[in-house]
């Protein structure tokens, strides 16, 4: 079995899981001109936000709260199809960006306050393009760290504004966010596939939302590396939800690289389909010659 097909029958047997959630292309044809995926928003922004006064505007496709309207046509693009997990999540990221974006004075208290819910996340050029106020840094040709304050079922993202309000040091707030995530990542899952008795490659989807981000995690990263029994490792973060890891000199380099460009496409929550070299040290992009030898 090749390793497309290994990798394309874990999609199906997901799937299969969540099946039943799923809405098919043509039961959403009206529900963006209908106002049903408007309701189901609203009712998201209920559970985020109690006591927030949701105006539904003439338009289905569109809604206010307070003097922030919000048009959900693109958004409804992106989640059509997905199952209702995904769709929830979709929805919930969208909603904490443009809320960030519209708070002109963020109250997230002081930095002791929210520092134990920070987190790094990744996020490619287009969600910076879209969203200039979040604090971030370059992590790579197609990456940036952003920092979120972790919540149950959702996450804010920290804007400019909120960095400059805690009066720290931006390198205090990454070290402490990646602390923080290398400590949930103590008992995050990752599945080991075999070739010939051998480890042909690891696939990590914990299902808190940051599988790429623990690119920024070398002890996770390391367990990794050990249980893949390689000197160093491949790895590509091509959606949120999933870390690719395989041995550097794997024989199916080629085809791990490919699937990750697959991966990224097809999303939902597509990232990056670069990938990266870790050696049991430090995590860096691969270069010229080694992209190469991945077929890239």
């Amino acid at each position: 079995m090749s390793v497309g097909s290994i990798l394309r029958a874990g999609c199906f047997v997901a799937l299969i899981c969540v099946g039943a959630a799923v809405l098919t292309g043509a039961a959403w044809g009206d529900a963006l001109t209908d106002g049903r995926f408007r309701a189901e928003v609203a009712a998201l922004i209920q559970g985020i936000r109690p006591g927030s006064t949701v105006l539904l505007e003439a338009d289905p496709a569109q809604l206010s709260v307070g003097t922030k309207t919000l048009d959900l046509t693109n958004l409804y693009r992106r989640v059509d199809g997905l199952s209702e997990a995904e769709r929830r999540r979709e929805v919930e990221e969208f909603l904490a960006v443009a809320f960030a974006k519209a708070a002109p004075a963020p109250d997230t208290g002081d930095f002791a306050v929210i520092r134990p819910r920070l987190r790094p996340q990744l996020v490619p050029d287009e969600i910076l393009q879209q969203y200039k106020m979040l604090a971030h840094r370059r992590f790579s040709e197609t990456l940036h760290v952003v920092y979120v304050l972790d919540e149950p079922n959702r996450y804010q993202y920290v804007t400019h504004e909120m960095l400059a309000g805690w009066q720290v040091d931006p390198a205090l707030v990454e070290t402490t966010a990646v602390a923080n995530l290398a400590g949930t990542s103590r008992d995050a899952p990752f599945q080991l596939v075999l070739g010939d008795g051998a480890p042909l490659f690891a696939m990590a989807n914990p299902g808190d939302d940051f599988a790429i981000a623990r690119l920024l995690v070398p002890s996770y990263l390391d367990e990794i590396r050990r249980a893949l029994k390689a000197d160093s490792i491949t790895l590509a973060g091509p959606t949120r939800n999933l870390l690719l890891a395989w041995p550097s000199d794997s024989p199916a380099r080629r085809d791990l690289a490919a699937e990750a460009t697959r991966y990224m496409r097809e999303g939902p929550y597509g990232r990056s389909d670069e990938l990266f070299r870790f050696d049991g040290r430090q995590v860096r992009p691969l270069n010229t010659m080694e992209r190469a030898d991945h077929g890239r």
